[in-house]
């Protein structure tokens, strides 16, 4: 899933531009290939009836494409923890099931301050989660954690051993290691005349470094030679390997319906 990274406060750090010495070189962490699938076309057809559904709050329609019994997929803004199924439902109404859902869309949602039931307002956001999940462009997929399941989004897996090693040695939390979609030239300098330091290449996890100072725009990079490069976070995209989607599977009469949701939650 991409993840383009802000300008906020936690990247402007304003700071002189010096270049950086220091830092542990290492190996970046491969990132597997996503397993990418066309969906056949009783599944697009499933899903078309139930974004059609949602959009206009019918309730019935709803109904009828959700299982009965659904899994949760919850990850971790850490990389270097382990993703958590749970399985939830039966429900006794779609308002219920849509409310349950919502406690899995990565964020929280609008609820009401007067003490009114929570219901209409967590099924609202979790229609808005489905919606967004059937139209933002994700190329459908397998997710390692769902059995003969096909995803709005293909899960790209990684070796979590390896990045808590890795956040060791670099001595940064697995939350700032990201990957690149083409190559990117890292500067030696934070300003655009600077030479090139070291060029990322796709689908590996390389670590942002937040301990050495860069100005503005720009935030400093662990260079896997050593030291630390530059790169202007308002001109390059970010990616973050988390997923965040819903599922499609078969039920006993071969009908395709929804029956997971996947977010980053913790």
């Amino acid at each position: 899933m991409r993840t383009p990274l802000l300008a906020t406060a936690m990247f402007v750090i304003a700071a002189s531009a010096l270049p950086a010495t220091s830092g542990e070189p290492y190996e970046p962490v491969p990132l597997a290939s996503a397993n990418l699938i066309i969906p056949p076309p009783d599944l697009v057809q499933a899903a078309s009836a139930l974004l059609d559904a949602v959009q206009r709050g019918d309730q019935e329609a709803i109904a009828a494409g959700l299982a009965p019994r659904l899994t949760l997929i919850d990850g971790a803004l850490e990389l270097g923890l382990l993703r958590r199924t749970e399985q939830i439902g039966p429900f006794d109404t779609v308002g219920l099931a849509l409310a349950a859902l919502a406690d899995n869309i990565g964020g929280i949602y609008e609820q009401p301050f007067d003490g009114r039931d929570v219901t209409p307002y967590a099924a609202k956001a979790e229609r808005d989660f489905i919606i967004r999940a059937l139209t933002d462009g994700q190329r459908w997929g397998r997710d390692p954690m769902l059995e003969d399941a096909i995803c709005t989004y293909g899960y790209r897996s990684f070796d979590r051993s390896a990045v808590t090693a890795l956040g060791e040695r670099l001595d940064t939390q697995t939350s700032s290691f990201f990957f690149v979609e083409s190559p990117i030239a890292v500067l030696t300098l934070p300003g655009q005349g600077a030479s090139v330091a070291a060029t990322l290449e796709p689908n590996l996890l390389y670590g942002l470094d937040y301990d050495t100072e860069a100005p503005g725009r720009w935030i400093a990079i662990h260079l896997p030679e050593g030291g630390s490069g530059y790169l202007n976070f308002e001109m390059t995209e970010f990616s973050k390997p988390y997923a965040s989607g819903i599922c499609f599977s078969k039920d006993a009469n071969g009908r395709w319906r929804m029956s997971a949701q996947t977010a980053t939650n913790q």
